[in-house]
């Protein structure tokens, strides 16, 4: 049912009015998802049953959604209202609250929809704490076609608002699974789905992405931010990767040198699952 709403008190539009990440959290375990092509890729997941929807407000021209095929309200107020309820400006029109699933998704449930056999590219954050990099690696995970993400329980939580808008909603198409360690992560997927994994690390030790080889499923494991993949996870993964900068830095700039020249975790992330999904070309 689609109703419209001219009075920005009328209580229908109360779960629009907290919707800062940690209140909705609190509050029964909601999530906000916002702009147009966004609020369009969530709500397609809603029609598939892959996310639920609490309510959606909308601005006039926005036609996103058949009221029909969703079972939550949809309401339409014009985009002042709409700024005046949410208390932000960058919604675009169009604004989703979902509710969140009662737990994150395991290895399990993520190995359930990558192919049984043939070629499998996964990506595994350990640690990667920031949302912008999150919402960046899956939207890298969709555009280039990964199979899916794997995140330890250190690493930030892809259903916070900026990490879905940064992802343009491939949260929602994007196979992902949340795993406690990865120390234990790896052999699981290695036993249960033959994923051998690669860890990209900035190390000398490390064999030159130009030259190295990719199996036909393989799960890529970029580390935080700061210092990188942790021992214990280093130790799990033989074989290991480097994105090589420029011939001839000085050694200070290299490798373990005190001004090390590095890549975000996003874009090292991009290089490296390009190279890995073009292993056969």
């Amino acid at each position: 049912m689609i109703t419209n709403i001219l009075d920005p008190e009328d209580r229908r539009l109360d779960p629009f009015r907290r919707i800062r990440d940690r209140d909705l959290r609190a509050d029964g375990g909601r999530f906000v998802v916002e702009s147009p092509r966004v609020v369009s890729r969530f709500l397609q997941a809603v029609r598939e049953d892959r996310a639920r929807v609490d309510a959606v407000l909308l601005a006039p021209e926005q036609r996103l959604v058949d009221p029909d095929e969703i079972a939550a309200p949809v309401y339409i107020a014009d985009l002042d209202l709409m700024t005046a309820v949410s208390g932000y400006h960058f919604h675009g029109g169009a604004i989703a609250v979902g509710i969140r699933p009662r737990r994150a998704p395991n290895l399990a449930e993520l190995t359930e929809r990558i192919p049984a056999s043939g070629p499998v590219t996964l990506i595994a954050l350990a640690g990667v704490t920031s949302m912008d990099n999150i919402g960046g690696i899956f939207r890298i995970a969709a555009a280039l076609g990964g199979s899916g993400i794997v995140l330890d329980d250190d690493a930030s939580d892809p259903m916070l608002r900026r990490t879905i808008r940064i992802s343009m909603g491939q949260v929602f198409r994007v196979p992902w699974a949340r795993a406690g360690t990865l120390v234990e992560a790896i052999p699981e997927l290695a036993s249960a789905s033959g994923v051998e994994t690669i860890a990209i690390e900035n190390l000398e030790a490390a064999t030159p992405l130009h030259e190295a080889t990719f199996p036909e499923r393989v799960m890529l494991v970029i580390g935080n931010e700061g210092h990188g993949i942790p021992p214990t996870i280093l130790g799990r993964c033989p074989n290991r990767i480097r994105i090589e900068g420029p011939p001839g830095l000085p050694s200070e700039e290299g490798p373990g040198g005190d001004d090390e020249r590095s890549l975000n975790a996003a874009t090292a992330a991009a290089i490296a699952l390009h190279a890995a999904l073009r292993r056969h070309d």
